[in-house]
C-alpha cells in the first residue's frame, strides 16, 4: 500500500481530513503493529547437522532473543549474541579443512 492509496482510503471513509488526522492515524496505526510484533513470540528448535553453518529462519521471524544447544551432557548452553558477527574466528571461512571444531573458536578483539 502506498502513502496515496492509504490517504484515498482515508478520504473516501473519513470525507476530506486535515494534515494532522491522517498523521495522527498513520501513527496509531504503527503504535499497533509495534504493540502486536512486541508480543509475538514463539519457541522454535532446530536440528543441528554436523559441517552446516546456515540454518533457514520462518519468514514470520523477527528477532532472536536467544540461542540454546544442547551439549554431549544433555545440558542447554546459551550462545552469547555478538555485537560483530565478522569478528566470530579468526581465519574463519567455510572450509573447514583446517579440522577445526566449536572448542576452537577464538574471538577476535
Amino acid at each position: 500500500m502506498t502513502l496515496k492509496n492509504f490517504l484515498n482510503m482515508v478520504e473516501m471513509q473519513f470525507g476530506r481530513q486535515s494534515d494532522a488526522f491522517v498523521i495522527q492515524l498513520i501513527n496509531d496505526g504503527m503504535d499497533e503493529i509495534a504493540a502486536k510484533k512486541q508480543n509475538y513470540q514463539v519457541a522454535a528448535t532446530e536440528t543441528l547437522t554436523s559441517k552446516q553453518r546456515y540454518y533457514e529462519l520462518a519468514d514470520r521471524m523477527i528477532d532472536i532473543m536467544r540461542v540454546e544447544v544442547l551439549d554431549t551432557n544433555n545440558r542447554y548452553v546459551k550462545i552469547p549474541k555478538l555485537v560483530d558477527a565478522h569478528n566470530l574466528r579468526k581465519d574463519d571461512t567455510d572450509d573447514d579443512s583446517s579440522g577445526g571444531d566449536a572448542d576452537n573458536t577464538t574471538i577476535n578483539d
